[in-house]
């Protein structure tokens, strides 16, 4: 099964992503939902678990670049 394309998609941290670090995030993909390992767009902010977050950029195979939502 391919993953559709993520960008703009809301998703929830379940992982704390650290200061420049790697996190995780659960997002819902078509009836189901997929992790992805997660990056903060600020690299300089940590995003706690439980955070809202929205996907601002997708890297094959499972990595995203999210977002915190105001």
């Amino acid at each position: 099964m391919g993953i559709p394309d993520v960008v703009g998609l809301a998703g929830i941290v379940t992982t704390t992503i650290p200061v420049g670090g790697l996190g995780e995030v659960r997002v819902r993909v078509g009836l189901g939902s997929q992790t992805f390992g997660a990056y903060a767009s600020n690299r300089g902010m940590s995003v706690p678990s439980g955070t809202r977050v929205t996907i601002v950029e997708y890297f094959p195979p499972r990595t995203v670049i999210v977002s915190p939502d105001q």
